[in-house]
């Protein structure tokens, strides 16, 4: 099984997009940029969308570490993610509990990075629909989702599923040998080690797997209607590593962005699927420059 990933790893197509080289300060309000320097007069809350399998206790450390720079954070549970046979929720649920978070941040005026990971980049983009920055700006409100963080994440047109992303990636067929489809329509890696874990010191791997849990095959069956992209600026990070959207789903998602004339900037990364942990400091460094891009208020 694994020579058969190794062989998609040295078929990838590293081509076709730039990395936005980045310097770091050490104040979370002061960002300097290649060629710039921004100040933020604020800190944007963050909505941290996990991915599917996955619970907002698998993003703890990477959460208190953005806290410690000084930005509120705050991970919902995905219903769908959960061991309950049959499936109850599915995609629909997922993106009214995150779109739930979102909305009544905006409404109290409160500016709003939405930091995706994984499926949790489909759900996230739904959920921001009508609420971002533009959005509200364009309504006469204030307050709204002014960035758009991806971390291997999903990033569709509408009317795409995951499953689309999979099969026009060509990899459906290899679906069987790293996820499990159960009868009652749950799932669950077949070796969750390597599809989110690959590199990862063990004592780190033995905590995050019992964290895991079931998600229906519904939920990547879902088509999307979000395209929030298009109107907020969009940061990417790229996993070359990731047996769980592998390299091929990322950049075929961002050349579908490209040619709709969107601007991504975008982070390239040798690790795996679990970014946010592996690369932790640089995760964490990388919102602080998306909060403070110029363009969030454009």
């Amino acid at each position: 099984m694994i020579k058969t990933v190794s062989g998609w790893l040295a078929a990838i197509w590293r081509g076709g997009f730039n990395i936005v080289p980045l310097h770091y300060s050490n104040s979370p309000n002061l960002v300097e940029k290649t060629d710039q320097i921004v100040m933020a007069t604020s800190l944007p809350t963050i909505v941290l969308v996990h991915g599917a399998w996955h619970t907002p206790a698998n993003y703890k450390s990477y959460s208190d570490a953005l806290e410690a720079q000084g930005f509120k954070v705050l991970c919902p549970q995905l219903p769908s993610c959960n061991d309950k046979s049959p499936p109850v929720s599915s995609f629909t649920e997922d993106v009214t509990a995150v779109r739930d978070v979102v909305k009544s941040l905006v409404e109290a005026d409160e500016q709003v990075l939405v930091a995706m990971h994984s499926y949790g980049g489909a759900v996230g983009t739904d959920a921001v629909q009508g609420l971002t920055f533009a959005d509200r700006k364009a309504e006469g409100k204030s307050g709204g989702v002014i960035h758009l963080f991806y971390m291997c994440a999903y990033i569709v047109v509408p009317g795409t599923s995951v499953w689309d992303i999979c099969q026009e990636a060509g990899f459906a067929q290899l679906w069987p040998q790293f996820i499990q489809n159960f009868d009652d329509g749950s799932t669950f890696p077949v070796d969750p080690s390597l599809s989110f874990l690959g590199g990862v010191e063990q004592d780190i791997v033995d905590k995050a797997l019992p964290n895991l849990v079931r998600s229906p095959i519904s939920a990547f069956e879902a088509k999307t209607k979000g395209d929030a992209w298009r109107r907020v600026p969009v940061t990417y990070i790229l996993t070359q590593q990731d047996y769980s959207v592998p390299r091929p789903y990322q950049d075929l998602m961002l050349e579908k962005v490209k040619i709709e004339g969107v601007v991504v900037k975008t982070e390239d990364y040798e690790t795996c699927h679990s970014v946010f942990i592996t690369k932790e400091k640089e995760m964490v460094d990388a919102v602080v420059v998306a909060a403070g891009d110029e363009r969030n208020l454009g």
